[in-house]
């Protein structure tokens, strides 16, 4: 996140135009070389799904099995 002096709020990086000026007054804020990453939490959150659904996924093949047999 920046912030913006003149606007006095702030903005992501993705938000910034192309030469990471304020979209509001055109201030420059940051160099716009991250612009658009995702954020870590996200891949947090979905590495836990894959886990989670993953194990749910062995579990159900598991109660299958023991079903057939």
């Amino acid at each position: 996140m920046t912030w913006c002096e003149a606007c006095d709020r702030d903005f992501d990086l993705g938000l910034l135009t192309e030469n990471g000026d304020c979209p509001a007054c055109g201030n420059w804020l940051a160099d716009p070389k991250g612009a658009g990453s995702v954020p870590w939490h996200f891949w947090l959150v979905l590495i836990g799904a894959v886990v989670y659904l993953g194990w749910r996924a062995l579990q159900g093949i598991y109660w299958g099995l023991q079903q057939i047999g």
